[in-house]
C-alpha cells in the first residue's frame, strides 16, 4: 500500500513538474511569437520604405531625363527648323508635370524632400516657360530671336539649378536608403533570433510532451500504436481504391473531352468552309454583275444575269445554311425563307413584286436543303421574269409543306399573265431553268404539275415523295 501511495505521490509530483515546465515552454513560445510578429511588421515597414526610396530616385532621374529631352527637342527644332524634333519636346512637356506630381505623392508632406520637390517644380516651370517661348518664336518663323534667347545662357543656369535640386534629393534618398537597409538588416537579425527562439521553445515543448506521454500513458500509447497501424492499413486501402477510381474518372473525362473537342473542331471547320464557299460564290456573282455592266449585247447580258442569279441563290443557301447538332441536317424553312428574301430584294430593283412564303418547320439533310433552294430559286426567278410582262407589280406565293398524304410539297403561285399551255410547253422545256428544275426534282421522284390558277397566273406544284424528312438523331443513325 505504501509503495502504491509512493507511486501515486511520485506521479503527482511528476505531473506538477511537467505542468510547470510546459507552462514555461508555452510562455517562451508565446513571447517568441509576439517578438516575431513585431519584428516582421518592422521588416515590412523597412521594405516599404526601401521600395518608396527606389521609386523616388527613379522618378527624380526620369524628371531630369525628360527635361533634357525637352531641351534637345527645342534645340533640334531651332537649329534644323524641322518640326519632327518637336515630338520629344511635346512628349516630355506632357510627362514632366505628371512625374513631379507623382514625386509629391511619394514624399512626406512636411519633409525636406517635399521642399526640394516644390523647388524642382518651380525650376522646371521656369525652364519650360523659356523653352515654350523659344519654340513659339520658332513656330512663328522668328528663329533669330529664339536663338538669341538661348544664347543668353539663362536656360543653362536654370538646368544647373534643376540638376542641383535633383542631386540633393538623390543624395538624401541615398542616405535614407542606407539607413533603411541598415535598419532592415538589424530587424531581420532580430527576426531570425526570434524564430530560432520560437523553434527552441517548440522543441522543448515537444520533448516535455513526449516525456509526459511516455511516462503516464505507456499502455495507451501501445494501444494507440496498434490502432494507428490498423488505421494506416485501412487508409492505404482507401488510397489505393481512391487512386483507381480517380484514374478511371480522369480517363473517362479525358475521352469525353477529346470527343467533345474533336466534335467542336469539326463543326467549326465545317461551318467555316460552308460560309467561305458562300462568300466565294457571292464574289463570283459580283464579278458577273460587273462583267454584265460592260456588255453591249442584250442577249449576253441577259444570259449573264441568269447565271448570276443562279450563283447568287446557291451563295445564299451556303451562307444561310445552319447545320444541326449532327452536322448533317438543317431546317428547310429558315433556309428557303432566306432565299426568297434575297430574290424579293433583287425583284424590287426593277418593279414592285411581292414574294411571300409559307414553310413548315421541316428538317432535311443539308445537301437536300441546298437542292431545294436551287429549285425554288429557279421557279421564283422564272415567275419574276415571265409572269408579269407588261406589268409593274404582282404577287408570288411560295410554300413548302407536308400535304395530307405526308408527302413534301413545293408550291410556287403567281397572279401574273399566265401561260399558253399549247405554245409554252416546248419553250419552257427547252429552257435551261426548266431543265434544272426537272433534273433536280427527279432526284426525289418529283412530279411537276402546272396549271392556270383562278387569279389568271400560273401555279406549279412539285411533289417530292423520296425527299427524306428527318430529325437530327434519325439522320445520324441512317448515315452512321
Amino acid at each position: 500500500m505504501r509503495l502504491f501511495r509512493a507511486d501515486l505521490a511520485d506521479i503527482a509530483n511528476t505531473r506538477k513538474l511537467n505542468a510547470w515546465l510546459m507552462a514555461v515552454a508555452f510562455a517562451m513560445l508565446f513571447g517568441a511569437g509576439i517578438a516575431a510578429l513585431t519584428l516582421s511588421g518592422m521588416v515590412t515597414r523597412n521594405t516599404e520604405q526601401v521600395v518608396n526610396t527606389h521609386e523616388i530616385r527613379s522618378e527624380l532621374r526620369t524628371v531630369l531625363g525628360l527635361m533634357r529631352d525637352a531641351e534637345i527637342g527645342q534645340r533640334g527644332f531651332l537649329l534644323t527648323r524641322d518640326a519632327q524634333y518637336l515630338e520629344p519636346y511635346n512628349e516630355a512637356r506632357l510627362q514632366i508635370g505628371q512625374r513631379i506630381s507623382a514625386l509629391e505623392r511619394l514624399v512626406p508632406p512636411d519633409s525636406e524632400q517635399a521642399v526640394r520637390i516644390s523647388q524642382l517644380r518651380k525650376g522646371a516651370e521656369r525652364r519650360l516657360a523659356e523653352v515654350d517661348q523659344t519654340v513659339a518664336l520658332g513656330r512663328e518663323g522668328r528663329f533669330g530671336e529664339a536663338l538669341a534667347v538661348i544664347n543668353q545662357d539663362r536656360g543653362k543656369a536654370l538646368m544647373d539649378e534643376i540638376r542641383e535640386i535633383v542631386d540633393a534629393a538623390l543624395e538624401a534618398e541615398r542616405a535614407a536608403l542606407t539607413a533603411n537597409q541598415a535598419e532592415a538588416i538589424a530587424s531581420r537579425t532580430w527576426l531570425s533570433a526570434s524564430i530560432i527562439g520560437a523553434l527552441a521553445a517548440t522543441i522543448v515543448l515537444a520533448i516535455l510532451s513526449a516525456q509526459l506521454t511516455r511516462r503516464q500513458f505507456a499502455s495507451i500509447e501501445q494501444r494507440r500504436s496498434q490502432l494507428a497501424l490498423l488505421n494506416e492499413e485501412l487508409e492505404a486501402r482507401v488510397r489505393d481504391r481512391t487512386r483507381e477510381l480517380e484514374m478511371a474518372r480522369e480517363m473517362a473525362e479525358a475521352e469525353a473531352g477529346r470527343a467533345e473537342y474533336e466534335r467542336g473542331r469539326v463543326e467549326l471547320l465545317l461551318r467555316e468552309v460552308t460560309h467561305r464557299v458562300g462568300n466565294n460564290l457571292a464574289m463570283v456573282s459580283s464579278l458577273l454583275r460587273m462583267q454584265q455592266a460592260k456588255l453591249d449585247d442584250d442577249g449576253a447580258r441577259s444570259a449573264l444575269e441568269t447565271a448570276r442569279g443562279r450563283i447568287q441563290t446557291i451563295s445564299t443557301a451556303q451562307r444561310r445554311l445552319r447545320l444541326g447538332d449532327d452536322l448533317q441536317s438543317t431546317r428547310a424553312d429558315s433556309l428557303l425563307q432566306a432565299v426568297i428574301e434575297d430574290l424579293a430584294d433583287a425583284a424590287l430593283e426593277s418593279n414592285e413584286i411581292t414574294i411571300s412564303g409559307n414553310f413548315d418547320p421541316l428538317t432535311v439533310a443539308a445537301r437536300d436543303a441546298t437542292t431545294l433552294a436551287v429549285v425554288l430559286g429557279e421557279l421564283v426567278s422564272n415567275a419574276i421574269k415571265h409572269a408579269f410582262k407588261g406589268r409593274t407589280c404582282g404577287t408570288i406565293s411560295v410554300s413548302f409543306v407536308m400535304n395530307d398524304d405526308g408527302v413534301p410539297l413545293l408550291t410556287v403561285e403567281d397572279d401574273g399573265i399566265g401561260f399558253d399551255e399549247t405554245e409554252g410547253k416546248s419553250a419552257r422545256r427547252s429552257g435551261l431553268g426548266s431543265m434544272i428544275i426537272e433534273n433536280l426534282s427527279r432526284q426525289y421522284g418529283g412530279e411537276i404539275r402546272k396549271w392556270k390558277n383562278e387569279a389568271g397566273g400560273m401555279s406549279i406544284h412539285i411533289l417530292l415523295p423520296r425527299l427524306q424528312i428527318v430529325d437530327g438523331e434519325k439522320l445520324s443513325e441512317d448515315r452512321g
